[in-house]
């Protein structure tokens, strides 16, 4: 009776564990000369559905279900705008950076974006799109949309979902950069 209830209670603690997923860092071989010298990403709306932690995945009535034991590493948002400076510095030659301004001076240019659906759909497929805004001290503002199809391999594994965010956040960022 003991060892049953010990089993019980191992199984029961198991199955409340959070996990957290972060995404694994994307790199390309994607080299994009750009204007300016500095760049800042502003701070990244999402709609409430993909700012939580919770990751929502769409069933097929069109509903959006997450699971409350499985969650991002960081907020969405926060992760979106940190990989944003990341994959912009890799491909590029400015200096990048998230507000506030970290470094000397001012920018020359600033881009904000606005997520307006970032869903995994039943289909398999991360829907990533919305618009984004680059302020130039030097040259042109810009206002530009963004609509990002990402397979997932497979919906049911968290490490393939967040994977797929990564490889559209690094799709948005070569294509900021094209604009930049």
């Amino acid at each position: 009776m003991r060892a049953s209830l010990a089993a019980l209670l191992l199984i029961l603690t198991a199955c409340g564990e959070t996990q957290y997923f972060a995404p694994p860092p994307a790199t390309t071989e994607v080299r994009v000369n750009v204007a300016a010298e500095s760049i800042q990403v502003n701070e990244v709306s999402m709609p409430e559905y993909a700012i939580n932690q919770e990751i929502p995945i769409e069933q097929p009535d069109g509903s959006l279900v997450t699971n409350t034991d499985r969650l991002w590493a960081d907020l969405p948002d926060r992760a979106l705008q940190g990989a944003l400076a990341r994959h912009l510095n890799m491909i590029t030659d400015a200096r990048v950076a998230v507000e506030p301004w970290p470094l000397s001076g001012f920018p020359e240019a600033e881009v904000s974006v606005f997520v307006e659906d970032m869903i995994v759909q039943s289909t398999g497929i991360l829907r990533f799109a919305g618009t984004y805004a680059v302020r130039s001290e030097t040259g042109r503002d810009r206002v530009g949309n963004f609509s990002i199809a990402t397979p997932v391999a497979d919906t049911e594994n968290y490490t393939a979902i967040i994977a797929a965010h990564e490889a559209a956040w690094l799709q948005l960022a070569i294509d900021l950069a094209r604009d930049l």
